[in-house]
């Protein structure tokens, strides 16, 4: 068997080359995709890790705000349809009395969250522009946990009054507690730490504390550190003799 020559020796070593780095092309691919969704997933855990440290920090302050809302908000009154139109009807009347007009009114989807129940309504309404911005000035209401979620005002342009007008589109909510709710939360109620007790109770503990000690177990008579009296003996049983009758004394 004759031996390789120069050329030949020369391309089995190219051959071998391009053999080592395409193996090793193909295994950094591999390793670069593993090590891209490597990447991804912590940075992903990070994300998640810093949401729930922020959520420890603020444990306390959400723990009270959910407390409180919990005490004030109110509780929802017969359905969710007779509240709602109890809001629309509200508004209906207020306007009403400011001489404002209603153009269009429609009732919003109801929300039903976590933490509240969100009744809605959509008003499009025109009139002088003082009444409508004095009137949007008494809607925002935490006490009644009423809340303006978007509105749009803008002057009319085509008005042919004198005092300008405004149309002003504007959507009202109101907030409940959720159905099946617990209701508002009972104010925490301060005990008053019963008084020490003075020499005289510590006394009478003592007292039964030694009477406990002293007292009689299932199967035997207390024990006590007084001595016992001796038994008589064989000819004192019979005891003295009765004297004589006729004696003298």
């Amino acid at each position: 068997m004759r031996g390789l020559t120069t050329r030949e020796k020369a391309l089995l070593g190219a051959c071998l080359l391009v053999i080592f780095l395409v193996a090793n092309a193909i295994l950094f691919r591999s390793v670069s995709k593993v090590l891209r969704g490597s990447e991804g997933r912590i940075t992903e855990l990070e994300n998640t890790l810093a949401d729930y440290e922020m959520w420890l920090e603020e444990a306390e302050e959400a723990a009270a705000k959910e407390k409180w809302l919990r005490i004030h908000m109110p509780p929802l009154e017969g359905t969710l349809g007779r509240a709602q139109g109890d809001l629309l009807q509200a508004m209906q009347d207020d306007l009403f009395e400011r001489k404002i007009e209603i153009e269009q009114q429609s009732l919003q989807d109801i929300v039903e969250a976590e933490y509240y129940t969100e009744v809605a309504v959509r008003l499009r309404l025109r009139g002088n522009e003082s009444d409508v911005v004095e009137w949007l000035t008494t809607l925002q209401s935490p006490e009644q946990f009423q809340v303006i979620k978007s509105m749009q005002l803008r002057l009319d342009p085509r008005a042919d009054e004198e005092e300008p007008q405004a149309v002003c589109e504007i959507t009202l909510a109101r907030w409940f507690l959720p159905a099946g709710a617990e209701g508002p939360l009972p104010e925490p109620v301060t005990e008053t730490p019963p008084e020490p007790a003075g020499d005289g109770d510590a006394g009478e503990t003592g007292e039964a504390v030694e009477a406990e000690a002293e007292a009689p177990d299932e199967k035997g008579e207390p024990e006590s550190d007084a001595p016992k009296p001796e038994e008589p003996g064989g000819d004192d049983l019979t005891g003295p003799a009765p004297p004589e009758a006729g004696s003298s004394g």
